[in-house]
């Protein structure tokens, strides 16, 4: 069981959180003047939706852990509960750290080719790139 590091999880809430309050202050402001456009600005609510995504990251990731066992591998938080065979995994591909905190790894699995988007902001994340090589648990 892989839990998410403290920097990138600490760094994700905290931005959710200071997003979700900046765009409700600005959404909540009384109009300053007369005749001034409505307090509802577009500002406020592209603050709110990047607070939502935010926090929709931090949700799905930060606060899930990565379980890896002879079967397969799975995703377990509060909004991702996904799990894979390692027979079922078709490929994988490895994206680098571009913008982000950390690289990211992108696993096509099943007839159906589902997706399933995995960042490596988890502790010994690297076992899942050697598992995924290796088609089955990490073998060093």
């Amino acid at each position: 069981m892989l839990r998410c590091r403290p920097w990138p999880r600490n760094l994700w809430i905290v931005l959710a959180v200071c997003l979700l309050l900046a765009g409700t202050a600005i959404v909540a402001r009384p109009a300053d003047r007369a005749g001034s456009p409505p307090a509802f600005s577009l500002w406020g609510v592209a603050v709110l939706l990047a607070g939502a995504l935010s926090a929709s990251y931090a949700g799905r990731y930060c606060l899930s852990r990565l379980v890896l066992d002879e079967i397969g591998f799975r995703l377990e938080g509060l909004l991702v509960h996904r799990g894979i065979r390692w027979s079922e995994v078709l490929e994988w591909r490895r994206f680098p750290a571009a913008g982000g905190p950390a690289a990211n790894v992108l696993v096509v699995y099943g007839p159906a080719r589902r997706r399933l988007y995995v960042p490596l902001i988890y502790e010994e994340s690297q076992a899942l790139e050697i598992g995924l090589a290796q088609r089955g648990f990490p073998r060093y």
